[in-house]
């Protein structure tokens, strides 16, 4: 899907580094958050701003989508560790999610119900129904500040959370019991992670080193046993920012954003890199495929939609 592409739109709305990208499930919607306070919805099949939603007011560090296409998860830019779900039918929050005590900078939603899951810099990592305010478990890190990543598996029965050098898997129909695995990232490899996704067929996993770490990485582990299958080099980050890596669709190749504008593309059983992609004259630090179609959305202070 990824080998051949080109720049079908460029989107210009935000003003500020994008830190944030999401396609709805349907694939039909995406939608990005910035540090210029905004959040904009898009149109996938016409490549066309929707709609415009200002929440200079707490700011939006991360969005996700919710199962309604309308509706989605905002963490707060501020220190507060405040989630919030906004319905854009109307602009109006929903509900407030009120526990975390630092910022959030892991949030992602449940492929099969209303359940999502958040890691913040409080050394914690939390689970929540979005029918209520309440906290449904909480996860605890010795970290000491490091930055950790949540995910969950396509079936959404497992939860994946790393940090301080390790990953802990959670049966969502028993996470009381604790996590059912534990398995050590590579050796040497930094303690924090930018984040975590699944393949779509759910056997791999790939760990995206954090900011600071003395060469940028991205990680290709056996989700089963936590094996490590690849290591992904050649993107710059020396100025420590959190840039995402993501699977093609089809989970064939890895992708990841790079300091000076470019894309890095690896094939996944390989290892091997293709050649870079060119577009953005600033850092890419989100990177994701449409579920649904064959588009891929880069994002620096502006969002390119490839095809």
């Amino acid at each position: 899907m990824v080998a051949e592409v080109g720049i079908g739109r460029v989107l210009r709305e935000h003003t500020a580094q994008i830190n944030a990208i999401d396609f709805s499930h349907d694939g039909e919607l995406l939608a990005s958050s910035a540090d210029d306070g905004r959040l904009c919805l898009y149109s996938c099949q016409h490549g066309s701003t929707s709609k415009t939603t200002n929440c200079s007011r707490h700011g939006c560090r991360l969005v996700r989508f919710t199962h309604d296409p309308y509706t989605v998860l905002v963490a707060s830019a501020q220190e507060d560790g405040e989630i919030r779900y906004l319905s854009l039918h109307d602009d109006r929050y929903l509900r407030y999610f009120k526990a975390h005590t630092k910022r959030v900078v892991s949030l992602e939603l449940s492929p099969k119900e209303d359940l999502f899951a958040s890691a913040a810099l409080d050394d914690t990592a939390r689970i929540w129904d979005l029918r209520s305010t309440d906290c449904t478990a909480v996860m605890r890190f010795a970290s000491e500040g490091e930055q950790p990543a949540v995910a969950f598996d396509p079936q959404g029965v497992v939860l994946a959370a790393a940090c301080a050098g390790q990953t802990k898997l959670f049966d969502l129909r028993a996470y009381a019991s604790g996590p059912f695995l534990t398995f050590p990232s590579e050796p040497h490899a930094p303690k924090s992670f930018s984040c975590i996704k699944f393949s779509s067929d759910g056997k791999m996993m790939l760990q995206c080193t954090a900011p600071h770490a003395p060469q940028p990485k991205v990680l290709l582990l056996d989700a089963f046993k936590g094996n490590l299958l690849q290591t992904f080099v050649g993107h710059d980050n020396s100025a420590g920012l959190p840039l995402e890596a993501s699977f093609s669709a089809d989970s064939d190749y890895v992708l990841a954003g790079s300091e000076d504008g470019s894309i890095w593309r690896w094939h996944t059983r390989t290892g091997l890199s293709l050649p870079v992609l060119k577009g953005h004259p600033g850092p890419v630090t989100a990177v994701k495929c449409s579920p649904t179609r064959m588009m891929m959305a880069s994002a620096c202070s502006y969002l390119c939609l490839w095809l």
